[in-house]
């Protein structure tokens, strides 16, 4: 009988899956050891760790506050930098407005002009012109201006001047030949027979409600009254009795120094005393009507004194143009004497002089053309 060999083979799959078990031990073997850079976990790595944690965040917690502090400080400053930079900025400009205006009123300004300083003026400009011709011959010319400046309503300033000047031709006439025939020649003399300037300047300060005070200078000069030249400076107070929008009423008395020179005299000075009474009324249809009235005497002789008073009704003619009619009276109760030539009987000159006194009263009625600008 044959016998049957039977071979007996390994199993192959048993085989492989002892391999893969031995390959990943051997995988989770170098995984885990220290070649690959790792360590087993163990519990004094992770205690150390835990320390080097707690370290951090202590000083972490001890960091914040310094820094908290450093910033609230520099939020703090910041505002306070900020304020210094503003006033800097503030006191560099007012310093240099200030410089600016230091500059301003050391140096005048060169490119000022009259009309610029007249500027903040309210301006008033009188004229009148009169000539007459035929058998008698006269021209009669005026000015007189007038300024005002209120910068506040308790100061002002007056600023006035006036002039005149008259003249006449007188006319003489002869006839030269026979009474049929003659020729006829005339000699025209032309002389100066009016003449006056008066200059002035005033200010009036408001210290409370109605007082007034008020400091001023005159200077007037009238020669055919004798007066070659007046100068006036006087210092006083006084009280507003009406100051409303159609009624303005005042009056101030005070102290004068006079320094004149009449003719025929020498130059004099002497205290006196001034009082001054001023009066505007409105009337119907914008006209007005105004009078104004100086009183001076001296106090050495009380009667050495003068007055000088103006009225004058003003109607407006368009906004800027007015038509003024005025009468001035002056008097002077000791006026200068006047030298005349004496005649004999003969009716001869003598060649002598003697002294009278001149009229005490002078009279200017004067029609003028007003312009306000």
């Amino acid at each position: 009988m044959k016998k049957q060999i039977t071979l007996h083979h390994p199993d192959c799959s048993a085989n492989r899956k002892d391999w893969l078990l031995i390959c990943l031990v051997f995988l989770s073997f170098t995984w885990l050891s220290p070649v690959s850079g790792y360590s087993l976990s163990s519990p004094t790595i992770i205690a150390q760790e835990e320390k080097e944690k707690q370290l951090a965040v202590e000083i972490q917690s001890k960091l914040s506050p310094e820094k908290e502090s450093q910033t609230q400080s520099k939020m703090v400053k910041q505002p306070e930098a900020q304020e210094k930079t503003v006033n800097n900025q503030e006191n560099n400009k007012s310093r240099k407005e200030s410089d600016n205006l230091t500059q301003e009123a050391s140096t005048p300004d060169k490119n000022k002009t009259i009309k610029d300083w007249l500027e903040p003026w309210k301006k008033t400009l009188e004229l009148s012109y009169v000539v007459t011709g035929g058998n008698t011959v006269t021209s009669s010319f005026s000015l007189g201006s007038t300024l005002l400046k209120t910068p506040n309503e308790r100061d002002s300033y007056l600023l006035k001047t006036f002039f005149l000047r008259t003249h006449s031709t007188t006319i003489n006439q002869k006839a030269v030949g026979s009474e049929d025939s003659f020729s006829l020649i005339e000699d025209k003399t032309r002389k100066l027979t009016a003449e006056n300037y008066l200059i002035q300047a005033q200010y009036d300060h408001r210290p409370s409600g109605r007082l007034l005070t008020n400091v001023g200078f005159s200077w007037d000069r009238n020669k055919f009254a004798g007066i070659e030249g007046r100068a006036l400076w006087t210092a006083g107070a006084g009280v507003i009795l009406a100051d409303s929008d159609s009624t303005k009423i005042k009056t101030s008395a005070g102290l004068s120094l006079t320094v004149r020179k009449y003719s025929g005299q020498s130059v004099s000075s002497f205290l006196g005393f001034q009082y001054v009474f001023s009066w505007k009324q409105k009337l119907l249809d914008s006209s007005s009507l105004e009078t104004g009235f100086v009183f001076d005497d001296n106090i050495k002789h009380l009667s050495d004194w003068h007055y000088d008073w103006t009225t004058s009704l003003m109607a407006p003619l368009t906004k800027s143009l007015a038509l003024k009619a005025s009468i001035r009276i002056i008097k002077n109760n000791r006026p200068p004497e006047a030298e005349v030539p004496l005649y004999g009987p003969d009716n001869l000159d003598t060649g002598l002089t003697v002294l009278v006194p001149r009229r005490k009263v002078d009279t200017f009625f004067t029609t003028t053309i007003v312009l306000n600008f």
